[in-house]
């Protein structure tokens, strides 16, 4: 009975995926890539004779990065060294870096409200890193 008990235990406790690491390909595919996390806003416009209300676009759709439910991080390039060393004008040394392929962005989400968007993200671009460059604290 108490292995039965332990192993319903051990099931119970693995807690949910709360970061997300997203590598695109560019800066570019944000909107297609996000676009459940995107916002437009609307002018609601009166007609004086009708009374009728028609609502307009205003301004173009943004991204909505932190909400009680989730925080977006763009990261964009992240740059690794090279193993090279340079010198700056004033003889001072400092490790050569280079761009790591993609643009970066990461997700933390709080709760469950958001988490099947963000898992779809994370299925199409998530990424593991061995040791993130950027992380919430």
């Amino acid at each position: 009975m108490t292995d039965i008990i332990e192993e319903v235990v051990e099931e119970a406790v693995e807690p949910k995926k709360t970061d997300f690491y997203i590598k695109l390909s560019s800066e570019a595919d944000l909107p297609t890539a996000f676009a459940a996390f995107y916002q437009q806003d609307y002018v609601t416009v009166v007609d004086e004779e009708t009374s009728e209300s028609t609502q307009t676009p205003e301004g173009e759709p943004y991204l909505v990065t932190h909400t009680h439910d989730y925080a977006i991080d763009l990261v964009g390039v992240i740059y690794e060294p090279t193993g090279n060393m340079l010198t700056d004008d004033e003889g001072n040394e400092y490790p050569e870096t280079a761009p790591v392929d993609g643009w970066h962005v990461n997700v933390r989400l709080v709760g469950d409200a958001r988490r099947e968007d963000v898992e779809a993200i994370d299925v199409t671009y998530g990424v593991t890193p061995n040791s993130p460059s950027r992380v919430f604290l």
